[in-house]
């Protein structure tokens, strides 16, 4: 596991999946019972020690664990204890449209969520399904709003995003410094982060509530990622070759 660092991505943890977090046909599969995700922290744990916060990671800092959980569904909340029951650290990635929604976390929460020693980051503000596909403006416009709605209910400066969907390019990234994100997790499968327009870009592994636990064993171990990356690149080819199926793929993921 030498000069690997070790991100998880996951979404919402309940045993009432219509109660947290988007409701799209797309979000089912993330969507872990809390018998799994506690099966799968105590696979995670055989090779770590702690999970690290993002904000202490440089670019050749490896052998460590990062956990992130996107969206900002209600369920972050009881994430958040039960991390903090086994003196973890998590990210946790806010949505900032869905503030208050019926599913989401609400302000209170968020700042809960913080006092426990959890890191707030955002996640967009509008959960774009394509975001690679916004203009430039857009997509600062998408990281500002977001950024500047969760620096004035934390009262600090948030530096830590992730890309909504993980679809991604240059300018991505680049918007992401402009407005003053040091710190931006993605969705390809990969342990090696780099520094791009001065920020330092994190990939993530992101189990399903199907996946087994020997491939969170061999995640956890830093193992089985080339098979995830091949997976990713197909898909990164029908995204950009392919873009009318693509696009047709991800509208009845929405439905």
């Amino acid at each position: 596991m030498a000069n690997k660092l070790i991100s998880f991505l996951y979404h919402e943890v309940t045993n009432n999946p219509k109660n947290s977090g988007f409701q799209r046909s797309g979000a089912i599969p993330y969507k872990h019972s809390i018998y799994h995700f506690k099966n799968d922290l105590n696979l995670i744990l055989k090779h770590f020690e702690k999970s690290e916060d993002v904000r202490n990671i440089t670019k050749g800092d490896m052998s460590k664990l990062i956990l992130t959980f996107d969206d900002g569904g209600r369920s972050a909340i009881d994430i958040a204890k039960i991390l903090r029951n086994k003196n973890l650290i998590g990210h946790f990635l806010i949505t900032t449209s869905m503030i208050g929604e019926s599913t989401f976390l609400d302000i209170k929460q968020i700042i809960e969520i913080k006092q426990m020693g959890h890191i707030i980051g955002a996640h967009s503000h509008n959960h774009p399904s394509i975001f690679r596909e916004l203009s430039y403006k857009d997509k600062i416009n998408e990281w500002r709003k977001s950024k500047k709605i969760l620096d004035r209910i934390l009262n600090e400066e948030v530096v830590v995003a992730s890309i909504p969907g993980g679809d991604m390019d240059q300018d991505t990234i680049r918007s992401a410094g402009e407005v003053g994100i040091k710190y931006l997790f993605t969705s390809e499968p990969n342990y090696t982060p780099y520094e791009k327009f001065g920020v330092l870009v994190i990939g993530r592994v992101y189990p399903k509530n199907t996946t087994s636990s020997s491939q969170i064993t061999q995640w956890a171990m830093g193992k089985g990622f080339v098979k995830a990356q091949l997976i990713r690149s197909i898909k990164e080819f029908i995204r950009c070759r392919l873009k009318f199926v693509y696009k047709f793929y991800i509208k009845r993921k929405l439905l």
